[in-house]
């Protein structure tokens, strides 16, 4: 009778699946960490345009605003190819064609800042004055 070349001796596997289950669970609790904990490697980067003509906007909250040439707005992202960018100002956001925005230069940034928080005053200055009318009218009403 020819005897076998290799002798095979059993294997109780559930040793290693426990293993293999608690690896599993260590690399998905640092999966979840690495996803949740703020990354310190790097600094936000806000990136601001510049308005090349003047142009009617209406904003996420359903106002319409007239947008001046050179006004200055940080960008929230790009759509349709990069043909159009999503500006904001304050919390509400509208769109622009790309072309009508040139990217503020470095140096320029400190005055485009100063340009935005003057949008960004006028904005809820407006918004205030809307709420206040609003809440006037209402009271006349009663």
């Amino acid at each position: 009778m020819p005897r076998p070349l290799l002798s095979v001796r059993p294997i109780d596997a559930a040793p290693a699946l426990r293993q293999g289950g608690a690896v599993k669970s260590i690399l998905t609790l640092l999966l979840i960490l690495a996803a949740v904990l703020p990354s310190s490697a790097g600094e936000r980067v806000v990136l601001y345009v510049t308005l090349l003509q003047s142009t009617a906007t209406e904003l996420s909250d359903g106002t319409k605003w007239q947008m001046d040439k050179g006004d200055c707005f940080p960008v929230v992202s790009y759509k349709e190819s990069h043909t159009k960018v999503i500006l904001q100002i304050a919390s509400a956001t509208f769109m622009v064609p790309a072309e009508k925005t040139r990217v503020v230069s470095e140096k320029e940034l400190p005055a485009a800042i100063g340009n935005y928080r003057a949008n960004v005053n006028t904005y809820i200055n407006g918004v205030a004055a809307r709420w206040r009318a609003a809440a006037e009218a209402g009271k006349a009403s009663e």
